[in-house]
């Protein structure tokens, strides 16, 4: 599909699943004794929101964990603002202080090097903590927590980029190439991203416990969660990176973009829908869209999509594969989605449809274990984000129960990557699925492989 040519161009509880056995094949069923068997409504889309992941045949390691408030790192997330914010004003403070125009030319050009060379440095510190999570030297909490310590730096050195440029502007005969000064920006994007944002804010207490899901491959990373009524996912594949090469223009960028994800540029906003800026080694492609947004960041050397986040409300995603279990006048829905993608379950009278309020447990179909989500809530409704393998569902009110087992969807990969590699369902995770089930003051992981079942639009 190509563009059209009008483009803005700008530089935990644990609770025992109930003897449930899942099938092999990747159907889905209840386990009802009194003989309910559930019913799978399966309605292909061809309305795919398509994701940037990692295939199947590359995938190392996947995990779906729930985080709380944690002291510890609370407390090295506020010293690394507080002393971000005592360095850079001390910048500041150094090069307005200068006797003379050429002492504080140097001086800019000292601080904007240094910049540079944290960038190189968290770009190692990136892929290191990618090496120790996949060789299980490191738990999915530590890789998270050390994610979002280097998204919280990458955007403390940015504002000290943009202090740099402002009083660049200010000194006499001087100026920073804003080729320069955008490259930058662009590589510090790199290690950010809303889910590890959003992780700041679990850890340090300003947001309520979350389940995060991580997959990783070699150099890749995939994160993702719903918050705060949306479902908010990013990542990042090295591998699709060329940095010795500079070939793909904006225009191709957007090309490029709108091949990958046909359905949502084909709903972009009338009024700026879709924006393009054009940095150093890539090009970032943002389009707001009927149902959310999208960020894709397109390598000028291999012109393939690297790096996206997305954020969709909840209330904008439909079922498209339906799983369903009856029994004790409770019938239990849940919307199968990909790895990591929306998942919602919910629970209602089976004779008149009214919601039902009661706990759920989710657990792999392999370790026979379950972790508390929580409770349906008056509208009978609880989201999460899907694990990576057939996973059983539980709900519970009084002496009633439902169990239902079932799988993940296909992974939607990007329309202009489909590749026989990147297609393939087939388990490739060498971790060994096992749960831990803590205290809500502790964290829960829960290791997975690969995808099994029909094709469905998360």
């Amino acid at each position: 599909m190509k563009a059209l040519p009008l483009v803005v161009v700008m530089l935990l509880v644990a609770s025992p699943v109930l003897g449930a056995v899942g099938p092999a094949d990747g159907s889905t069923r209840s386990m009802a004794p009194d003989g309910e068997v559930s019913a799978q409504v399966e309605s292909p889309s061809n309305e795919t929101t398509h994701v940037l992941d990692i295939p199947s045949s590359a995938l190392v390691r996947s995990t779906v964990e729930a985080h709380h408030v944690d002291l510890g790192p609370s407390l090295d997330f506020s010293a690394l603002r507080a002393g971000g914010q005592i360095r850079t004003g001390a910048s500041i403070e150094r090069i307005e202080s200068a006797t003379d125009d050429s002492t504080r030319q140097q001086l800019i050009l000292d601080e904007l090097n240094s910049i540079e060379q944290r960038a190189i440095a968290l770009q190692s510190a990136q892929r290191s903590a990618i090496e120790r999570f996949n060789a299980d030297d490191i738990t999915a909490r530590d890789l998270l927590i050390e994610l979002a310590r280097i998204d919280a730096e990458a955007r403390e050195l940015d504002e000290r980029r943009v202090a740099l440029r402002d009083i660049t502007t200010e000194t006499p005969d001087f100026s920073i190439s804003s080729g320069r000064l955008a490259a930058l920006e662009r590589e510090l994007d790199t290690f950010t991203g809303p889910v590890r944002r959003h992780a700041v804010s679990v850890v340090t207490g300003q947001s309520d416990s979350a389940r995060f899901s991580v997959r990783t491959s070699e150099t890749g990373v995939v994160l993702s969660v719903v918050t705060d009524g949306e479902y908010v996912r990013e990542a990042y594949r090295a591998d699709l990176r060329n940095r010795d090469r500079n070939t793909v223009s904006y225009e191709e960028a957007l090309d490029i973009v709108a091949e990958d994800y046909p359905t949502i540029y084909s709903s972009r906003a009338a009024q700026n829908g879709t924006n393009v800026i054009s940095a150093g080694d890539s090009h970032r492609v943002r389009i707001n869209y009927r149902d959310g947004q999208l960020t894709a960041y397109v390598d000028a050397g291999t012109g393939r999509v690297f790096k996206e986040s997305q954020t969709r409300p909840l209330e904008s995603i439909t079922a498209r594969d339906t799983a369903t279990g009856v029994r004790d006048g409770l019938a239990l829905t849940v919307d199968r989605t990909y790895p990591g993608g929306p998942l919602r379950i919910g629970l209602n009278e089976s004779e008149s449809g009214d919601p039902v309020d009661a706990n759920v447990t989710i657990g792999l179909e392999a370790t026979q274990e379950s972790t508390l989500l929580g409770h349906t809530g008056s509208d009978g409704t609880i989201w999460t984000v899907s694990p990576s393998a057939p996973y059983t569902v539980t709900v519970i009110r009084g002496n009633s129960a439902v169990v239902l087992t079932t799988s993940p969807t296909p992974m939607p990969y990007l329309a202009g990557n489909a590749t026989a590699a990147e297609n393939d369902t087939s388990p490739t995770v060498t971790s060994t699925p096992t749960e831990s089930a803590e205290s809500t003051d502790s964290v829960s992981t829960v290791s997975q492989s690969g995808p099994a079942g029909p094709p469905a639009d998360g």
